[in-house]
């Protein structure tokens, strides 16, 4: 199975595409009876049982450990790729999925990012923000200490959700803004000294964005994977019925040819440290870290004024000297 060329249009043209049926049913219920076991020590109907009784629901986010952005390790087990368990670990063996997203890419050489199990629990999430106008952002930020690109399909990463169960709409589903993943280079300045920008990758407020289209909710079917590019600016929104859970298997890869700086990021997250480091250390250096050296073609008029956002006070002339001389 592999994308049509409608599917791969919709892909490009929205900046993701929801695909029924990559995966087997049996196969995502029995991952998902064990990313349960991970989560809640128990399954999801036994811990709402649990609730019922007692009033009480243990929040089951696990916290990011260290300087690498990964989920650490819960009271249960291991939801960081490799969980170490089979029901798990072999949905990256999937050949249909693999193909869609080599087609994603434009490109057979694909790279390993990163790979978690992300779940939100009805009884307890509170991962959302207050307003159905905040919280979008962008995530490129997760795997890349550049900015964004005009060159979408080369310099974006592509994310991956395997659905493990149905996601309706009173489900928390995430929204996504079609198209953005190619506008934001164009509205980056304006969100940037408008105020309406923050940190690498958050807009504070879209409804100061009248170029954006409408949010769509990304509802889907056991079974189904989403894929979507990192560029593109989605946000979570609360559970309509706090009955329920959304649990995904997720995954981001990058091409090959771009991997070294783009799968790099979850290692340099402590931006306190890493931004002074950046700013003021070599180009030699930094390549040495997965940057682009001067003059590749990644440097451009655009990400030049962009990297000067994200590290004030760098020294970016001899990143620059390439464009003088076209």
């Amino acid at each position: 199975m592999t994308l049509t060329q409608t599917q791969l249009n919709q892909f490009q043209r929205d900046g993701f595409i929801i695909v029924d049926g990559v995966f087997d049913t049996k196969e995502v219920e029995a991952a998902l009876a064990e990313m349960e076991k991970i989560f809640y020590g128990k399954s999801f109907d036994a811990y709402l049982a649990e609730f019922d009784k007692t009033g009480v629901a243990e929040p089951v986010q696990p916290k990011t450990t260290g300087a690498v952005s990964h989920y650490g390790v819960t009271q249960y087990g291991r939801p960081q790729f490799p969980t170490g368990i089979e029901a798990l670990d072999q949905l990256v063996e999937n050949d249909d999925w693999l193909d869609m997203y080599a087609q994603c890419l434009g490109t057979e050489n694909l790279s390993y990012c990163n790979g978690h199990l992300f779940l939100r629990s009805g009884p307890t999430d509170k991962r959302h923000a207050e307003y159905p106008w905040q919280g979008y952002h962008i995530d490129n930020a997760t795997n890349t200490f550049l900015p964004p690109h005009r060159e979408t399909d080369l310099y974006n990463y592509v994310n991956s959700c395997i659905y493990l169960h149905d996601v309706p709409a009173d489900c928390a589903p995430m929204q996504i803004i079609p198209g953005s993943h190619r506008q934001i280079m164009d509205l980056l300045p304006k969100l940037i000294h408008d105020g309406n920008w923050s940190g690498r990758g958050g807009i504070k407020d879209i409804r100061k964005v009248p170029e954006f289209a409408d949010p769509v909710p990304t509802t889907g079917r056991a079974g189904s994977v989403r894929f979507n590019s990192s560029f593109g600016v989605h946000a979570a929104i609360s559970f309509d019925n706090k009955r329920q859970q959304r649990g995904y298997s997720t995954f981001s890869f990058c091409r090959a040819d771009t991997s070294q700086w783009i799968r790099l990021s979850n290692l340099w997250r402590e931006q306190e440290f890493s931004v002074p480091f950046w700013t003021e250390t070599t180009p030699r250096v930094r390549s040495l870290f997965g940057w682009p050296k001067p003059g590749h073609p990644y440097y451009t008029a655009e990400t030049i004024e962009l990297l000067a956002e994200w590290y004030p006070g760098m020294d970016l002339s001899p990143y620059g000297d390439q464009l003088s001389n076209d």
